[in-house]
């Protein structure tokens, strides 16, 4: 079998270096470029119309990929209860497993001692499958992401991987790349303070920031600056921490370590603890933005975590940390522009419900999810879809099996173990090469589309990636997107779409403009021109107008599913979708 593909070797784009280089024309598809002219509509509960296109808004801003089926949940629902729904925590999850085995069988070093096909590795010992399990890694969280049920748990996780970086590629140790995730989870619709404590000495952090080679004889500043920079009170006007606080910081933080070998060739997880002959047990000044606080040492080996609970207790004290934090959760799930009014607005009322929640993080956003600002039609259909949007939409709606390069059914084996690998695996390389590589951001500020003024999302589209996407389209309609080659038997194996079944879900497929109408609705979810709507129903009929040839090939397939009546289905419906596609609107969410 083949080896499997390191997603270190596909190609990713550099989104920012492209934007800059391209003059792309937002306004041709309804987004300007400047977006800082916001709603002037605050944070009362919303009482307008609650209808289908506000339903799909907030599915779209607060799951992964636009998800029917969770339309479908909903679409009886009152409001409240909508977000009371996508506020309940996600359902428990299966461990990453084993599934990698075939793409190791013929490397006798990798496949020694590792666990056996189906086995969870999370806790099991590390000497040659490293590389294996990280890719593993990549495909679980995108199952996951498929998966997920009508809650924003898994979008919280996304949220925070940008926000608290760390890296799975360059966490060394795959358990702890896995643990890292496992924290995110389990804390993301709870206490931020607890979150950001269990972040610090996590050991996939401690080595994406230096923490773990961090002492008292040569203190390492790099976790210290981020934890303030980019973690917790921003780099903003008024965010006035100083190059002091920074090193004191970095001093606190000394001694926090796990043992590395002993992580590898053991089973369970890394245990991280304070060596206190590594750590600096003086006293730590902090500048006025602190309050002066002096946090004090101690030669007691407890004191290191009393230290740190008091300098996140001290940062979280400060106004501009409950702010930062609002800031980013209101870029990311409305508008990722914030002018002088939403900082009123929205953003200091928002920091106080935070504040006087203690941190937690559920009221914060159910009070954004309720309120008039959210539902206000300037923010409808705005943001460009991500990579994983754009990916895990498409594989939510078209549920994407695997086949072979003769669209039969991918051999499973006896347990399908493989095929969730390989499926997953082709799309996570996928998305990679439309810009994002999922539990890597390109750095530890994240994704620049989350964060870098004044573009923000509008990086994810340039003339690269607009083309990746239209070719990704097009394969899973008509040829399939190859995720899989097999070098014995000289075969691909490739996700593609079952149109001609995929359609029988829609009311009367056979009348081919109301079948327009729903598959606009669904894929775009607004408006098109009279002339566009025109050209997807010539491409479909492909120069023949006459739409009862449609409704005949349609009640010839539907009386007989041959191979034959599916195909002319599946031709026809490919060219209409995919020109759905290359629509501009059909990028929006």
């Amino acid at each position: 079998m083949s080896q499997h593909v390191p997603t270190d070797k596909i190609k990713q784009p550099d989104l920012v270096a492209l934007f800059q280089k391209e003059n792309v024309q937002w306004e041709s598809i309804g987004i300007r470029k400047d977006r800082s002219m916001n709603s002037t509509k605050g944070l009362s509960v919303y009482t307008g119309e609650f209808g289908a296109a506000q339903r799909k808004h907030l599915l779209h801003r607060t799951l992964i990929g636009y998800s029917n089926s969770s339309y479908t949940q909903i679409q009886n629902l009152s409001l409240s209860a909508c977000v009371d729904l996508l506020l309940s925590p996600e359902k428990a999850f299966d461990l990453p497993i084993n599934d990698y085995y075939l793409d190791i069988i013929d490397n006798p070093d990798e496949v020694k001692n590792d666990v056996s096909r189906g086995a969870v590795w999370v806790n099991a010992t590390e000497v040659n499958q490293g590389g294996a399990r990280w890719v593993s890694l990549k495909s679980w969280m995108l199952k996951q992401f498929n998966l997920q049920s009508t809650s924003i748990h898994w979008r919280m996780v996304l949220f925070y991987n940008n926000l608290l970086v760390s890296s799975i590629q360059n966490a060394g140790i795959s358990k702890n790349a896995f643990y890292y995730v496992n924290t995110l989870f389990n804390l993301s619709l709870g206490n931020f303070k607890e979150l950001i404590y269990q972040v610090t000495i996590d050991p996939s952090m401690l080595i994406y920031l230096n923490g773990n080679q961090n002492n008292k004889y040569a203190p390492d500043e790099n976790y210290a600056r981020e934890l303030q920079e980019l973690f917790t009170v921003g780099k903003g006007p008024n965010s006035k921490y100083s190059e002091k606080d920074v090193s004191e910081m970095a001093r606190l933080l000394t001694g926090w370590q796990f043992d590395w070998e002993k992580t590898k060739t053991t089973e369970g997880r890394a245990v991280v603890k304070n060596n206190i002959g590594a750590h600096d047990t003086g006293d730590k000044q902090f500048s006025e933005f602190y309050g002066n606080r002096k946090i004090s040492g101690s030669t007691n080996p407890d004191r290191a975590d009393g230290e740190l609970r008091e300098a996140i207790d001290m940062i979280c004290a400060t106004d501009e940390m409950s702010k930062y934090i609002c800031r980013r959760i209101y870029s990311f799930f409305v508008n990722p522009s914030i002018d002088p009014a939403t900082e009123d607005l929205i953003i200091a009322p928002m920091a106080k419900i935070f504040k006087d929640a203690k941190f937690e993080i559920l009221p914060v956003l159910r009070t954004l999810l309720l309120s008039e600002h959210f539902f206000d039609s300037m923010h409808i259909k705005t943001m460009v879809k991500s990579p994983l949007d754009f990916v895990v939409g498409l594989l939510k709606e078209f549920d994407l099996p695997l086949l072979d390069s003769s669209f039969r059914p991918f051999p499973k084996g006896s347990d399908g173990i493989y095929y969730d690998f390989k499926r997953y695996n082709g799309l996570q390389n996928a998305m990679i090469s439309l810009g994002m590589n999922i539990g890597d951001p390109p750095s530890v500020s994240g994704w620049p589309a989350y964060y870098q003024a004044p573009a923000f999302d509008l990086f994810w589209i340039n003339s690269e990636t607009i083309i990746k996407r239209a070719q990704f389209t097009d394969a899973l309609f008509n040829w399939g997107q190859g995720v899989y080659y097999n070098s014995s038997t000289k075969t691909y194996a490739q996700v593609r779409a079952n149109l001609a079944s995929y359609l029988r879900q829609f009311n009367n497929p056979g009348d081919l403009e109301k079948l327009i109408d729903q598959l606009v609705d669904r894929h775009i979810g607004m408006s098109i021109s009279p002339e566009n709507r025109q050209l997807i129903i010539g491409q479909i009929m492909q120069g023949n107008m006459n739409l009862s040839y449609w409704t005949d090939l349609w009640n010839a397939y539907s009386a007989n599913p041959s191979a034959e009546n599916t195909s002319l289905i599946q031709n026809r419906m490919a060219k209409g979708l995919g020109l759905i596609y290359q629509m501009g609107e059909s990028q929006l969410f």
